[in-house]
């Protein structure tokens, strides 16, 4: 389905076909196959106490490839849960109930709330091969891109307008012609601006996640996280500025040959009939088009996507159902689910109720007045970061021709990993007569800003044209074309960014709180310093009253303040044809 009849008259003429495009697309293909056989046979390897890190910079492009699979793979499997879980939660208002909350909670968990249970049960599974630590770095890093794109494809559901629905339903679409001809064109600008921040958030913990270390027993596996983490502690210069060498090109690489083209694709579902004065373009996206290789590749998921849009009302006999499907039709499978749900929840609730009893009053109150310092600190940076990033989100979201550059250096800024730029800033503040307790919010500012920025930008590129059309027509200058055009035009793309970086504040809190850089520790008082002690000192119980704490507060927060704004957004700021 076509969003935009502005880009109908495009020209449809053949592109002249290149062999050196069809020599690139199918190098790129077998080098990708050969890195998937490299991992595997990474994986296969025997299991080791710790995993020795080579500095020299000849390794790097190995381990940078090692890293980039795991967030392929862990992207591959996040685009694959969004679809389904926001579904899901989108149509089925008794399980939204549910479905909603829980994706609150989980955004907003620390990650040593999946790192640790999930290390030690795969590694436990897996006792004589790395297919359980590599595996526990796929699901960590799934975890900490998946909930910022599910909530971006929900929101965008809920915000479709009744006329794409109508048109559907006059068609007579099946359930997976509207999916893809309704409702991924209609969220595909959002969900390619979400998916941009959120595997660069997956770089920014990527030293964590593969140079994991708990106790004694250490967790390590061949990446460039761990390449980092390694210089860091032996203190090697440059090693560090090697490392962070690689996943700059590395970010740039991304950006030009994956996230450049998908944003030029993503401009045909605008929604709006006047045709741009710019347009935005990808030389890679252009090249590519005269490979061969690429366009039968193209054609084929085409063919296997894309059906005839109009049934035909045809009389058929209905045929008696098989006894296999008669069966499988028969069974409950709601209440199945359902019963598997509350077997599992009753199991983890009485194993949390055991290290819940071992808390005692005194730490509980620590506990709540270190989440109202932590909660203050989330505002703040929130506040703050909104301040910067609104009115820059929409200058580039708004200037199509600059924002091909400063994209790539916005995601640079965002995948630069925690544990290189906080101790450095640590020290900056102290040099500045600053302490933590303030500091922090600077911290967490990292963590939070790229959420807002990012879905700022995606909401401004997203405004029509034709709105643009009409404030110049009105001669609407400063603050009134703010007031009537930008503001409005963005504000449901800026409340799930709100929703994104407020989960992402918690969750960076962990760090900003709670810093270590040559043996030192600098602590601020809050939950996330409470709930990296209690795991670095193997206080098990404290860490779990501290993560619900967090978790039951962020549920109670997103349903008596974002829930109301997104449907704020929903109701009255939402685009309409």
């Amino acid at each position: 389905m076509e969003l935009n009849p502005a880009q109908r008259h495009e020209s449809t003429e053949e592109p002249k076909r290149s062999f050196v495009a069809d020599f690139l697309i199918l190098a790129a293909i077998i080098t990708g196959i050969f890195s998937m056989i490299e991992m595997g046979r990474e994986w296969h390897h025997p299991f080791q106490s710790k995993v020795d890190i080579d500095l020299s910079p000849w390794y790097l492009p190995y381990y940078t490839m090692l890293s980039f699979l795991r967030g392929a793979v862990a992207y591959v499997l996040s685009i694959l849960f969004t679809f389904f879980y926001a579904r899901w939660a989108a149509y089925d208002r008794q399980a939204e109930r549910f479905l909603i909350p829980l994706l609150d909670i989980l955004q907003s968990l620390p990650l040593s709330a999946f790192l640790v249970p999930i290390e030690l049960a795969l590694v436990a599974i897996f006792p004589h091969s790395n297919i359980g630590i590599e595996l526990s770095c796929i699901i960590v890093i799934f975890t900490g891109q998946v909930w910022n794109m599910t909530f971006s494809f929900y929101y965008s559901l809920k915000a479709l307008p009744a006329d794409f629905q109508f048109v559907g339903k006059l068609a007579r679409f099946t359930p997976w012609q509207k999916f893809t001809q309704i409702e991924i064109p209609f969220a595909t600008k959002g969900l390619v601006y979400n998916s941009m921040v959120s595997v660069a958030g997956g770089w920014f913990f990527l030293s964590i996640i593969e140079a994991f270390q708990i106790g004694d027993q250490d967790y390590r596996v061949k990446g460039v996280g761990s390449y980092m983490s390694v210089a860091q502690e032996k203190n090697d210069g440059w090693a560090q500025v090697y490392a962070v060498i690689a996943v700059v090109i590395m970010v740039v690489a991304i950006d030009q040959l994956i996230w450049r083209p998908l944003i030029v694709w993503s401009n045909k579902f605008k929604i709006e009939d006047t045709e741009s004065e710019y347009h935005d373009r990808s030389a890679v996206l252009r090249y590519f088009s005269r490979s061969r290789i690429a366009n039968w590749i193209h054609d084929a998921f085409k063919r296997r996507i894309r059906r005839r849009t109009i049934i035909p009302v045809v009389k058929v006999t209905p045929r008696e159902p098989s006894a296999l499907s008669r069966m499988v039709s028969a069974i409950p499978w709601r209440i199945i689910f359902s019963i598997i749900a509350i077997v599992l929840l009753a199991y983890g609730a009485v194993n949390i109720f055991k290290l819940l009893w071992e808390v005692t009053i005194t730490e509980w109150f620590q506990i709540v007045r270190d989440l109202l310092l932590t909660l203050t600190r989330v505002l703040a940076s929130i506040l703050l970061s909104t301040l910067i990033a609104v009115p820059l989100g929409i200058w580039i979201g708004s200037n199509p021709r600059w924002a091909r550059y400063i994209m790539p250096l916005t995601q640079i800024a965002a995948s630069f990993p925690s544990p290189l730029v906080f101790p450095n800033l640590v020290i900056l503040i102290y040099l500045l007569h600053g302490n933590l307790q303030w500091g922090s919010v600077l911290l967490m500012m990292l963590g939070t800003i790229w959420y807002i920025l990012f879905n700022v930008i995606s909401g401004a590129s997203a405004i029509p044209q034709d709105l643009r059309a009409c404030t110049m027509l009105t001669h609407l200058h400063g603050w009134q074309k703010w007031r009537t055009l930008y503001l409005p035009g963005i504000f449901p793309a800026l409340t799930t960014g709100w929703i994104t970086a407020a989960g992402g504040a918690w969750n960076a809190s962990i760090v900003s709180e709670y810093v270590q850089y040559h043996g030192t520790t600098q602590m601020a008082t809050g939950l996330g310093a409470l709930i990296s002690d209690a795991q670095a000192t193997n206080n098990f119980p404290k860490l779990s009253a501290a993560i619900l704490a967090m978790a039951l507060f962020v549920v109670f927060f997103n349903r008596f303040v974002w829930k109301r704004l997104s449907a704020i957004a929903q109701e009255r700021y939402q685009l309409l044809t």
